[in-house]
C-alpha cells in the first residue's frame, strides 16, 4: 500500500471562454475566505518588459482599467478584479525569467513573475540564500512584493522579503508625453527612497512590478547565525 502523499499546484485562477477574452479569475488556495469570482474582459501573458510596457501604454491610452494577475492568483480576488467585462488582466505567468545571481554583492534580479521556488533553487546555486521567507514557495516576487508576505523574525531587517529589496522596475500608466506608459526604477541608493517603499507594498495599484533585485545571504553565515542564536 503507498502512504506516500502527492501534491500538485493550483489551477490557473484565470480561465476565459474564448482565448484571452471573456475571462474571470478566483483565488485559487483556499485558506483564504474569499473564493468570489471576478470577471475580465481580457487577458493578456506579456514575456517582456516591452511587451508590457506596450500593453499598459495601450490601457492607459483607451482609459482602461487593468489589474495585474500571478500565477496562482494567492491574494483576495478584489485585489486582482479590474473593472468587470470591460477590465484587462495582465498576467505575470511569463516573466519567469531569473535575469543575474551577483554573489559578490549578494543580490539576485529577477522578473516579476520568477516563483520564490525558483529564486530559493537559483541562490543556492551560488551558495545564497533569503533569510527568511513565507511557507509557500509557489508564490511569485511581484504578489510577494506587494502583499508584504513575511516570514517570521526580528533579527536583521525583519522577516519581510520587501525589506532586502533593494531595486524595483515598475510599469505604470502616464501621460501622452511619455507613450501612455513609464518605466519607473526604484532603488536603496535614491536620495529620497519613499517611492521604493510605496512600491515594496503597493497591493498592484501603483502599477505592474516588472522585475526585482533582492539581497540575499551566504548560507553558511545563515547557518551560523542560527547555531549562535
Amino acid at each position: 500500500m503507498n502512504n506516500g502523499v502527492i501534491s500538485s499546484p493550483p489551477e490557473d485562477p484565470v480561465k476565459c471562454t474564448s482565448k484571452n477574452t471573456n475571462c474571470t479569475i478566483t483565488n485559487s488556495i483556499g485558506i483564504f475566505p474569499d473564493r468570489s469570482i471576478c470577471e475580465a474582459g481580457e487577458v493578456k501573458y506579456p514575456g517582456t518588459e516591452e511587451e508590457l510596457i506596450s500593453i499598459v501604454a495601450t490601457a492607459t491610452k483607451n482609459n482602461r482599467k487593468m489589474k495585474a494577475a500571478t500565477r496562482y492568483s494567492h491574494s483576495i480576488p478584489k485585489l486582482a478584479c479590474p473593472d468587470g467585462k470591460d477590465g484587462l488582466l495582465i498576467s505575470t505567468n511569463n516573466l519567469n525569467k531569473v535575469l543575474r545571481v551577483d554573489a559578490e554583492a549578494r543580490t539576485i534580479t529577477v522578473e516579476s513573475g520568477v516563483t520564490l521556488r525558483q529564486i530559493i533553487a537559483e541562490a543556492a546555486e551560488a551558495g545564497l540564500a533569503l533569510p527568511y521567507t513565507p511557507y509557500w514557495w509557489g508564490i511569485t516576487i511581484g504578489g510577494l512584493m506587494a502583499t508584504g508576505a513575511h516570514g517570521s523574525t526580528l533579527w536583521d531587517k525583519g522577516s519581510a522579503v520587501h525589506e532586502y529589496a533593494t531595486e524595483i522596475r515598475i510599469v505604470s500608466p502616464s501621460g501622452p508625453e511619455d507613450g501612455y506608459a513609464k518605466v519607473r526604477v526604484l532603488t536603496e541608493s535614491d536620495d529620497d527612497n519613499q517611492h521604493l517603499n510605496a512600491v515594496r507594498v503597493s497591493l498592484g495599484v501603483l502599477g505592474v512590478i516588472s522585475r526585482v533585485c533582492v539581497y540575499i545571504y551566504f548560507i553558511h553565515f545563515l547557518i551560523y547565525r542560527r547555531l549562535n542564536a
